[in-house]
Formats: C-alpha cells, sequence, structure tokens
C-alpha cells in the first residue's frame, strides 16, 4: 500500500476514509477518530494558509505546546498547509528555544493557549498564532488576538473548506527535529515525506502493527522515537495512547494508565522502561495485554530487559538503531534468547531498502571480525539534511561512488564492531557526540554552554557510558551549585551534567589542550 501513496498527506486522508469511525488518538482529556481529527486538522491547515496568505511549501512552522491531542492536531494541520512542522517543547529552556528560532526562522509560530506566557517570553519576530482548547486558532499581533477562526462552526454548518491544491512532493520535508550541535547551536534535521512513508511502510510490516494494535505513546514529540508512534498508528489503523510525562515518575500510576488503556504495543527510550522496571513496577501491576516492546537511544542494560522478560514472557522484545537523520532506525534485532550480564545486543538485521556500511578511517569497508568501523547508511530512510546549515550537511551527508554508481550516505559517528558470530555490535562514539538518557548530544555545546556561564574560566565535559553519567570538570571562581543552577536555565535537563568539579587548574598535554585522561587525579575544591 505504501507504493500508492506519494504523501503523507495521501496517507492522512486514505487511512481516516477506511478508519473513518476508529479511535486514531487519545490523551487524558480527550479523544478523536479517524475522520473526526482529519477534519479539523485539513480545516486548520487551510486556516493557516489563509493566514500567511502565500503558499508554504517547503516552509517551516513551529509549533509549541505540550504533548496532547491538540498538539498533534496542530502538527498535522501544518502538514495539510504544506509546510514542515518543528515541534518546541515546553520543557526546553527559553535560551535554547530562542536558538531553535533563530536557525529555523519559521513562517508562524503556533503555541498553546496555557503556554502564552512562556512564548511571550521568547524573542521570535515573525507571526504568531494561538490555539485554544475548543480547537480555535487566533492570529496574535502585539500581543492581542487580530482574528479567531470559526473551526468548530465551520464543520458542523458548512463541512469542509473546499479542497486547496497540495502542491508537495514526496521529496519535501514533513518535520525538523532539533539535535546537539557541536557548534554551540543545535541542527535542524530536516526529513521527507518520502522518507517517512518508507520507513513506517517496512515497520508496520515487520512488526506486525493492526488496527487492533494500542500504541502507548512515551515520547515527547520533539523526539524522533514519537515519529513510530504517530504514523505506526496511522498506517495500520491503531489507536494511539499519548501517556502524559508526569506518569513517568511514579510507576503505578504508569501501569495503571496503561493496563486500563489495553495497551499493547510500547516503543519507548531505554531510559523509560527501566523506569518500571528499576523501581521494581512489576511487583505492583504487569500490563499483560502487551505483546511488542521495541527500544533505542542507547544501549539496553541486560539486567533491565531480563526484568522485563521475566514478568512479559509473552511479549516479543526489539532492539532497534539509527539515529534522526536517517528516519528514525535502520536496523533491528529480535532478541530470540536470553542474554547475561556483561554480554551486548547486536544491531542487528538492516531494513529493507538501507544498506549499512562499516567503514574505516579511510572510508574502506571493515569486514574482518574483531575490527571497528564508523557505521554509514545509505539508501531511501537518509534524511535531506541540516535546515539552514550547508557546512554540516556536507560534512556528514556525503556522496559516495561505488561500481560506478553514487550512493548518498550518511556518516553516523557511531562506530560498531564485527563481532566473531558475524553480528554488528554498538562500540562507542567517533567523537565527543553521546547518547543520554535517550538524546544524541555533543559534549562540545554543554562545554560551550558552561564557559558562558559568569565566573567559568575554563571547562571539559566528560561521559561515563557504563554509569550512565555526565561530569563537568571546570575553573573559576563560582560554587558548584550556582554554575548547576545557571545550567539548568540554559540547558534541556538531560544536558545538565549529573556531578559536578571544581579544579584548581587542568593538566594540559604536549598540544596545549587539556589532559582528558588526568582528570581523575585532579585536585577538587569541594
Amino acid at each position: 500500500m505504501a507504493e500508492q501513496w506519494n504523501t503523507i498527506q495521501d496517507v492522512f486522508r486514505d487511512q481516516s476514509a477506511k478508519w473513518s469511525d476508529h479511535i486514531f488518538v487519545e490523551d487524558v482529556n480527550t479523544k478523536m477518530t479517524y475522520s473526526e481529527f482529519y477534519d479539523r486538522a485539513h480545516t486548520l491547515g487551510q486556516e493557516i494558509q489563509g493566514m500567511l496568505g502565500r503558499k508554504l511549501s517547503g516552509r517551516p512552522v513551529a509549533v509549541f505546546g505540550e504533548k496532547s491531542v491538540r498538539l498533534l492536531l496542530m502538527m498535522f494541520a501544518v502538514m495539510e498547509s504544506d509546510a514542515f512542522y518543528v515541534v518546541l517543547n515546553p520543557e526546553q529552556p527559553k535560551e535554547r528555544l530562542n536558538q531553535i528560532l533563530t536557525v529555523l526562522e519559521p513562517e508562524l509560530l503556533i503555541y498553546a493557549d496555557d503556554h502564552a506566557e512562556r512564548a511571550a517570553e521568547l524573542e521570535y519576530q515573525g507571526k504568531r498564532a494561538v490555539y485554544s482548547a475548543d480547537l480555535r486558532l487566533s492570529l496574535v499581533s502585539s500581543g492581542n488576538v487580530e482574528h479567531t477562526s470559526k473551526l468548530g462552526d465551520r464543520i458542523a454548518e458548512d463541512g469542509l473548506l473546499p479542497l486547496a491544491e497540495h502542491d508537495l512532493t514526496g521529496a519535501d520535508p514533513l518535520y525538523g527535529i532539533f539535535t546537539s550541535g557541536s557548534t554551540g547551536l543545535p541542527k535542524c534535521v530536516l526529513i521527507s515525506h518520502k522518507n517517512v512513508i518508507d520507513f513506517i511502510g517496512h515497520f508496520t510490516e515487520i512488526f506486525e502493527f493492526t488496527e487492533e494494535d494500542i500504541i502507548g505513546n512515551q515520547a515527547p514529540f520533539d523526539f524522533d522515537v514519537s515519529v513510530k508512534d504517530i504514523y505506526g498508528a496511522l498506517f495500520s489503523g491503531a489507536k494511539l495512547v499519548l501517556i502524559p510525562r508526569e506518569y513517568f515518575s511514579t510507576p503505578a500510576r504508569l501501569l495503571d494508565y496503561m493496563v486500563e488503556r489495553h495497551v499493547t504495543n510500547l516503543t519507548w527510550a531505554v531510559s523509560a522502561l527501566c523506569i518500571i522496571s528499576g523501581m521494581k513496577g512489576f511487583d505492583y501491576k504487569v500490563p499483560t495485554e502487551l505483546r511488542q516492546v521495541m527500544f533505542s537511544g542507547e544501549v539496553m542494560p541486560i539486567r533491565q530487559l531480563n526484568i522485563w522478560r521475566k514478568y512479559l514472557p509473552q511479549a516479543r522484545y526489539v532492539n532497534l538503531y539509527g539515529p534522526t537523520e536517517i528516519t528514525c532506525n535502520c536496523s533491528y534485532y529480535v532478541i530470540d534468547r536470553e542474554f547475561s550480564e556483561g554480554e551486548s545486543l547486536p544491531l542487528g538485521e538492516v531494513f529493507p531498502g538501507r544498506e549499512l556500511l562499516l567503514l574505516d578511517a579511510e572510508g574502506k569497508p571493515v569486514s574482518k571480525p574483531g575490527l571497528t568501523g564508523e557505521i554509514c547508511v545509505r539508501g531511501e530512510s537518509v534524511g535531506i539534511g541540516y535546515y539552514h546549515n550547508p557546512e554540516q550537511t556536507s560534512a556528514h551527508f556525503v556522496e559516495m561512488t561505488e561500481d560506478g554508481i553514487t550512493y548518498r550516505t550518511y556518516k553516523t559517528g557511531d562506530l560498531a564492531e564485527i563481532a566473531e558470530d558475524g553480528n554488528l555490535y554498538f562500540a562507542g562514539r567517533k567523537d565527543f557526540q553521546i547518547k543520554h538518557m535517550g538524546h544524541r548530544i555533543e559534549l562540545e555545546e554543554i562545554e560551550k554552554n558552561i564557559n558562558s556561564c559568569e565566573g567559568v574560566t575554563r571547562c571539559v565535559c566528560v561521559y561515563d557510558e557504563e554509569h550512565h553519567r555526565l561530569s563537568a570538570y571546570y575553573t573559576g571562581d563560582v560554587g558548584k551549585k550556582a554554575l548547576h543552577l545557571t545550567l539548568k536555565e540554559k540547558l534541556p535537563i538531560y544536558m545538565v551534567p549529573n556531578r559536578f568539579y571544581h579544579v584548581i587548574e587542568f593538566i594540559l598535554n604536549k598540544n596545549g589542550k587539556i589532559d582528558r585522561k588526568s582528570l581523575s587525579t585532579l585536585e577538587v575544591i569541594e
């Protein structure tokens, strides 16, 4: 079926007609059928076009708000307007949100009415619109509502607005997701309609999603794990259940919610799964209707995996691998045996339509067991590139020629090793980029922000993979507590170091750079 669709707009239209009366999405307060959701998103999309008075093909619109049915509705409305959407998470610090808006230069900033104060703090100078609980969209000028749509009335009285002719092709961007950047500025990864159609088509087929499934969404919508939830549901006719962020701090509440809503599928960050197993949530309740548990973002601790398998032995467990730039994932490993602590999970099979290469420092293929190389991916999943960032795009999205054929290839910066059993195993990062709490982070971005803090003279940041811990070493006259509080205003919480070491001075290597190997030996100011 995926071969018949050129854009996600086509998928949305056809699936909403096919599964018309099925529930598409629900949160704690709201639920909508496929047809209701389509009608509202389509009409709102035309409202957006009317507000801006021009075609939006290939242009960005930013959407700001908490994960909810109405936030998802605004994302799809942006897509129906022919623009591409970028979700801004209110949990992000103001400084980072302003950086994102500076890079993005969106045509419109749409925000939820209950985040009006936060939105007012942002430095964005372009057009703004606010969406309310009753799903009305209003242009805002100088802080005042300028025009309010009559969405509910128009659907009730007039039916849908006349269908505007869509200008998009499969190569046009569907969404952008911001990741950490080594220059200190976040990068916007652009993913096309065709990228998502190709990947989700394989994903839902391989893992046998059906209209009977109920997908429990954990990831926020500015994180690419959510793409599998949203479009996995749309492609299969399944129901998407949005789990509130605050439930993940209380395993009993989280498990109650999953059981009450009969959740069958989880595609979660590793850290989220470990909340349940690590806090002995299964001693309280077991969600026995789960048939599939998939995870990605970082290495799954075998001890935690085995707890899940002990309480839910009937479920299928899948280790997914792949960065945002290649549309979620490029490989998967279905766990079919018991793993003991100390073992690693293989990267597994490559999704159809993609090829995973392991290249050495000279760009030559690595094929012998025991050798390590950089993971490079080519094929239908490779994204468009970084928005407004040609330098980083050309550095990471490269042309490689083989047998006279040129392939566009993404260099992940991840390392993998070929084992004696022929499987590939993740072997860390090529540079200072890490995976922490499911997020890809450039240590250089954290360092730049620390170095910008008043009272800091110099710093380095390191990551302890074994204990999943970020540590910052710094010199200067600012205290650890004050520095921690300052960074919480600058960076997302997952980028704020877990430990701070205030040192007297650094040891330098022969090149005049900080000797990172000596950090543990430095004299610390308590």
